[in-house]
């Protein structure tokens, strides 16, 4: 990104060494005015008068800093803010190329890649990249957070890598907007985990990167026309390092009926998520269960505060296998009551469903306030 900036650059001091009509002040404040709808102060008692690449591009710096609320390029300073008068080619093409607006992401995830050193190799290594899967057509936008801004364009639903390398290690928030219009029925959606294992760090290294996560996925990955649902398997698996409070938002999109394993551990080992579970989490999804839909979805989760009502939608019919197991088990900090449909604990809507379960659904959750009420196999090791 930084070359490609350069060469932008670069040309329009090319541009200003061969051209012949030189752009005076007046000119450049009007043209940022009709391109943006913004006004910049004319910093000279004289508005005619010519202007030079360190006047253009500071004026670009105080565009962006209008559109944007707070400073975000600083052009004025840099090696190309010269007193080489600037052209009126110049002014345009600095103008449509420099100032932007941000684009306001529907989801972002903050990742560290910090320095980590390993015995079986010489000094530290970098782990200077971040990659994530997609199993979903669609055209995607990401912003890997250093200035490089990736468009995706997915014709197919086979899970696809896509990865950055990073110059330096250092906290990056990577932005990701678009809209899916297929998924694979096999695979998740989105993951931020590895899956296999890497021969010098454990296997999910590149979840340990995540820092906190904020916005919607579901703005992105919701539930299509036909009825077709994403799947949130696994998303951020043994992402142990990711703090605050899940976004109230995060699948804000979703709705109807679950398909199988649709949220299963989705925050497998999150345990340094804090607070409540957010209200309306999953308040779209309605309709019969499916199989492992909701299995091990908070599992490990031990900072997690409570359990809000209603946390599964509307959700009734026929027990499905697996569909509540090992949910919130070892979810030590929770209290008040487990959760509860219009009312109704699930122990009471479905009493026999933990029969093929590894883990009761509540296992280790001692601090629930219905705990010691509920049945056994909702709360116990399945011998």
């Amino acid at each position: 990104m930084r070359k490609i900036l350069f060469c932008v650059l670069g040309c329009l001091v090319a541009v200003c060494a061969h051209a012949a009509q030189i752009a005076n002040l007046d000119y450049v404040h009007k043209l940022i005015q009709q391109k943006w709808d913004i006004s910049i102060p004319i910093k000279a008692d004289n508005p005619m008068l010519a202007a030079n690449m360190k006047y253009l591009l500071t004026a670009v710096d105080v565009a962006n800093e209008i559109l944007n609320g707070e400073k975000t390029t600083d052009y004025g300073n840099g090696e190309f803010a010269t007193l080489h008068a600037a052209d009126t080619v110049a002014t345009i093409q600095a103008v449509e190329t420099l100032v932007k607006k941000k684009v306001e992401y529907e989801f972002s995830i903050t990742v560290d890649l910090y320095p980590k050193t390993n015995s079986n190799l010489i000094g530290p290594e970098f782990i200077t990249e971040f990659n994530f899967n997609i199993s979903a057509s669609g055209e995607f936008t990401v912003d890997w957070g250093d200035g490089t801004v990736e468009t995706i364009v997915k014709n197919n639903t086979t899970e696809t890598n896509y990865s950055h390398n990073y110059v330096k290690a250092d906290v990056y928030t990577i932005g990701l907007s678009g809209q899916a219009t297929a998924y694979s029925a096999d695979t998740t959606t989105i993951k931020f985990h590895s899956s296999s294992v890497n021969t010098v760090y454990h296997k999910d290294a590149n979840a340990e990167k995540i820092v906190s996560i904020d916005g919607s996925l579901g703005a992105i990955f919701g539930t299509l026309p036909d009825g077709s649902q994403p799947r949130f398997s696994g998303t951020f698996y043994n992402a142990y390092n990711m703090t605050g409070s899940i976004p109230e938002n995060l699948f804000a999109g979703i709705s109807g009926a679950p398909s199988s394993y649709m949220f299963y551990s989705t925050f497998y080992n999150c345990s340094g998520l804090t607070g409540a579970i957010p209200d309306g989490l999953f308040a779209g999804i309605s309709g019969a269960p499916a199989m492992s839909m909701f299995r091990e979805t908070f599992c490990y989760c031990r900072k997690l505060t409570s359990i809000p009502e209603n946390l599964f939608g509307n959700i009734s019919g026929t027990a499905k296998s697996y569909m509540f197991d090992s949910t919130f088990s070892d979810c030590t900090s929770l209290t008040g009551p487990s959760a509860r449909i219009n009312g109704q604990y699930l122990y009471e809507i479905w009493p026999n469903a933990p029969s093929s379960y590894d883990y009761g659904p509540y296992y280790g959750c001692t601090g629930l306030s219905d705990y010691s009420t509920m049945p056994a196999v909702w709360r116990s090791l399945n011998d």
